[in-house]
């Protein structure tokens, strides 16, 4: 019993020694950063980067709006070996006018093509249709910049080459732009944008354009001041294919004036 007694009077007690480590575990902890009981909120969080929504497209909206109206007061014509006229429905022409507006769209330009047959049944008013149509179309579409009535000629006692030319190493159709200076207000604006188009044509493409003519008839040159007649080659003198190839040259000649 007595060495019992000196044992607790001399060494420290079980109870000091159980707190002690107790003590020392837990400042431990929190040096290392291990403290129990600690939270995320305790951790610093690296800084929100907010990331906005990318930017559409560059260009994406205009690619969805109108710039050019194609049209075709006589949609029935066609080019040999067709028959003048086609009956009952659409002629090469609104084909070579497809092909207008698909070589304008693969140049990021977007046109409308209204493929109405204005000259059936009764060809004396195609005009008279066309001009109705035209201006609802460019009411519902004010950001339509330039306007083409597509056409062929029908021309006689011309040499076989007359309307034929050479471009990119192929035969293509020439082009005359005809304005109408009937109840035209904007008789001067459509020979002036008449005028740089054929120019234009020539500059990129000599010999292929035949000029600009002004006729004593009304073509709806009133309802914009960029609106033309374009004649693509000739029904005896061209092929459609060659038509089509000279459509191509167009759409790239119309484009810095739709930009």
């Amino acid at each position: 019993m007595a060495r019992m007694g000196r044992n607790e009077k001399n060494g420290p007690g079980l109870l000091f020694i159980v707190v002690t480590l107790i003590v020392v575990a837990v400042v431990g902890a929190r040096f290392f950063g291990f403290m129990p009981g600690d939270t995320e909120e305790d951790t610093p969080r690296p800084p929100v980067v907010k990331i906005d929504d990318p930017p559409p497209p560059e260009g994406s909206e205009e690619e969805t709006v109108p710039k050019v109206l194609v049209f075709h007061s006589h949609a029935s014509e066609n080019y040999k070996p067709k028959d003048s006229h086609e009956k009952g429905g659409p002629g090469d022409v609104v084909q070579v006018g497809a092909i207008l507006v698909e070589e304008l769209k693969s140049l990021g330009i977007q046109a409308i093509h209204d493929q109405s047959i204005h000259d059936q049944p009764r060809y004396s008013e195609a005009f008279l249709n066309s001009e109705k149509k035209v201006s609802e179309i460019l009411e519902a579409n004010p950001t339509v910049q330039v306007v083409l009535d597509i056409h062929r000629d029908g021309l006689q006692d011309k040499p076989d080459d007359y309307t034929k030319a050479r471009a990119n190493g192929m035969d293509v159709a020439k082009l005359l732009f005809v304005v109408g200076d009937k109840d035209n207000d904007l008789l001067e604006e459509n020979i002036r944008f008449a005028q740089k188009v054929s120019d234009a044509l020539e500059d990129q493409y000599p010999g292929v354009t035949r000029g600009v003519r002004v006729f004593k008839s009304d073509y709806s040159g009133e309802l914009h001041p960029n609106s033309i007649m374009v004649l693509i080659g000739d029904w005896r003198g061209n092929t459609v294919e060659e038509a089509e190839a000279s459509a191509r040259l167009l759409a790239r000649v119309l484009k810095p004036f739709v930009e």
